[in-house]
Formats: C-alpha cells, structure tokens, sequence
C-alpha cells in the first residue's frame, strides 16, 4: 500500500491584542471625615458676625451658635429629610461677580473646589434666640435645693460668664454691645437693689415665669406645629365613646295543666276539669358589642379653655426642658401647677373613660371569643357525625359479596320487581 505524506500542519500565528485605551473618566475623590455643612444665616448681619460654642443653658453641653454684635444670638436648627429617603446636596464655589478667576492662594484654599456631593441632605437654620437664656446658668443656683441666692454685682455675673467658656470671654472683651444685651435682659428676670453707686442683682422666679407665660402665650396664638398638636394635644384630649347594643330575647314556658277528679263512688263518671294556665316571660338581655347603637353616657365635652391650657402647658414643658437649667424646673413646675388645676380634672376624667371603654372592649372580645368557640363546637360535631356516617357506609359496602355486586350493575330498568308477583288477586265480582 502506497504511503502519502500528510500535508505539513499550518502555523497559527498569533493575533495582536489591541492596547485598552486609557480611561478619561476621573476617580471620586475619598470621603472626607469632616464634610462640608449647608447653613442658612439671616440677613443684614454684621461682618463682624461668627459662629461661636457656648453652653447649652439646658444641658450643659457645648453647642454652636450664630453671634451678630447688631443682631444678637441665632441658633442652628437641623432641617433634616426621613431617613427612608434617599437624599444629598451638591455644594459648588462661588463664581465672582465678573467672571474674575484671578484669587488668591487662601481664597482657593477656602473654596470648596469644583464641587462636592454631601451624603446626608441636613439643613442648618439660624433662628433668634433669646439672649436671656444663654445668661440663665450664671444666675442659676448650683442645686434646685440651693435657691436661696445673693445679690451679686453686673460684673460678677459676667466673670461668671467668661469663666464657663473661652468664647463668652473672648465676645465680652471685644463686643461692647453684648454687655448692653445681657444688662437689658436680667433686668427683666432680676430683682434689684441699689448698693451705693453700684446695681445688684438676684435672679427672680416670679420674675422668670412671667416670662416664660407670655412666650408660650405667644406660641400658642401663632399655632402649635402640625407633629405636637398630633402627639401632644389631640391625642390627649380623645374621648372615648362609650355605647352599647342592646339585645332582647324572649324566653316562654307554657301549656302547664292541672288535672283533678270529683268526689264520687266509683261507678259514677269521673269528670275531669283541666285548666290551662300561660305563663310568658320575657328578659332584656344587655350585651356590649362592637356594633354601638345606644349611649350608655354622654361624651364628655372639651371646653375651649380646656384646649387652650393644654397647649399654653404644652408650650412650657418645650421651653422648660429646651433652654432652662434643671435647677429651674422644680420651682417652675410647682408654681404653675395651680394654674393647671382645671385642666388635670378635665384630664383624669377623660382617663376614668379610656379605662372604662377598655374594660367594656375586653367584656366584648371575651363573649365575641366565647360564640366562636361554640360555633366551631357545633362545627366540629357536625363534622364527626358525617364522617361516621361515611365510615358506616364504607364498612357494608366492604360486606358485600361479589354477586350483589354485579347485580348492582345489571339494568333493571325494563323488570319488574319481585313484589309484584305476590300481590293479593283481586275477587270477581
């Protein structure tokens, strides 16, 4: 057999892989651990304006808060959007006036760049807060038990001051006109005497809750928000309905007959008088259900007074737990305490009904639970009885034989039945 020679095998030359072209999209930057915060500072401030850090008068705390010689002290209120929502701000620098990108080297330092995208959408709202309760903890005694105080000269109130942080020092040294500020307003709060050529002052609690009284007043005239009157007025002031359905069923026991024989020998006739007596009665039965129909009292009335102490309190508990010292609250509570007498009855009525309606609301559930069972009862023993019916007919059906079996089967419609072969022949006539 002839040998052929096998055609040499082709080399395979490699492909040259084209080069990835580089990629021009830039790389976002790292996270910064302190990032950039969106405020909204008020108008008309003095260039001398600054955020500086004194104490929370409530807490104690260290807090940031907006200083303005002219316009006094703003706090920072957090705007921020549910935590459900997926939200964030993107911050840009602030382009010249002219188009003029000649600045220099500390005024790029300071800008933020091209851009920058905050992770949370937090808004920062300067609002006015009262110079006099920033003061409050250096006119506060030590302790609530501690409220016997001295008169103490104005400059030793503002040692006192600059002592608790370094920026209230560094504002008194060089803002005439903050001296001015607190002076007018522990006027309000203080009681004074006249020591020679000298002021002194005393914090007055009479003093303080008139004051308090007439900003909660003012609260309440411009409107509460929409989340505390929700949580903190209407919730409160809901009065329960109490009513129940009234239910008749009529139970009647008749026919109950007395039967008597006449004196008599015994070969005379017996008669017999039988009287029937009826007797019918009848019950109300009182059912409380879920289906009201008839008021077992009435609604208790809100009166509007009752609506505007609810709220006038609900306006100082806000102040006195936001911007007064904890010493402070214990005399404060007690001395509005008789102003809110009313409104406490008011409230412990409307509690007597809550737990009422609670009570009637279990009764309900109980007898409502109660039926169920009886019914399922019911239902369980109608079930049982059809299944020994059917266990019944199964066992004789297993029984039978074979031949009454196929017999079943066979069409008898056309036949006549074996009774009719043994009827009784009619007699001729």
């Amino acid at each position: 057999m002839a040998r052929t020679r096998s055609n040499p095998a082709k080399t395979v030359t490699k492909e040259s892989t084209p080069e990835p072209t580089p990629s021009t999209i830039k790389p976002l930057p790292t996270s910064t651990a302190n990032p950039p915060k969106l405020f909204v500072l008020p108008k008309n401030t003095s260039t001398d304006a600054r955020i500086v850090t004194l104490d929370n008068p409530a807490n104690g705390t260290p807090s940031r808060y907006y200083f303005c010689p002219a316009n006094g002290f703003y706090e920072f209120t957090r705007i921020a959007a549910p935590k459900k929502d997926c939200r964030s701000w993107l911050l840009t620098g602030e382009k010249s006036e002219y188009g003029n990108t000649n600045t220099s080297a500390e005024e790029q330092s300071t800008r933020i760049g091209s851009g920058y995208i905050t992770n949370s959408a937090d808004l920062l709202i300067a609002t006015p807060i009262d110079t006099l309760f920033l003061i409050l903890p250096a006119l506060a005694p030590k302790s609530a038990k501690d409220m016997k105080q001295h008169f103490l000269a104005f400059d030793d109130y503002l040692d006192m001051l600059a002592s608790s942080s370094s920026h209230w020092k560094a504002l008194l040294s060089q803002c005439p006109t903050l001296k001015t500020m607190v002076e007018k307003r522990m006027c309000v709060i203080c009681d004074t005497v006249d020591a020679g050529l000298e002021t002194m002052y005393r914090i007055s609690t009479s003093k303080l809750l008139d004051v308090l009284v007439k900003k909660a007043e003012r609260m309440v005239q411009h409107g509460l928000p929409p989340s505390l009157e929700e949580k903190f007025i209407k919730t409160a002031l809901d009065v329960p309905v109490l009513n129940i359905k009234r239910e008749e069923s009529t139970l009647s026991a008749t026919s109950i007959t007395e039967t008597g024989t006449t004196d008599g020998g015994a070969d005379k006739d017996s008669t017999t008088t039988s009287t029937e007596s009826q007797i019918s009665l009848e019950t109300t039965i009182t059912t409380p259900t879920d289906d009201f129909d008839i008021p077992l009292k009435p609604t208790l009335a809100t009166p509007p007074e009752i609506l505007h102490l609810l709220r006038l309190r609900t306006s100082l508990t806000y102040l006195s737990t936001s911007y007064l010292p904890t010493s402070f609250l214990p005399s404060i509570t007690s001395a509005l305490k008789p102003r809110f007498t009313p409104l406490e009855t008011h409230l412990a009525a409307i509690t007597t009904l809550k737990s009422e309606a609670f009570a009637l609301r279990s009764i309900s559930d109980n007898m409502s639970r109660k039926r169920s069972i009886e019914e399922d009862d019911d239902r369980v023993a109608e079930r049982e009885q059809k299944k020994r019916k059917k266990e019944e007919e199964d066992k004789k059906k297993k029984q039978e034989g074979r031949g009454i079996k196929q017999l079943k089967k066979v069409d008898t419609s056309g036949m006549k039945k074996m009774s009719s072969f043994f009827t009784k022949v009619a007699k001729k006539a």
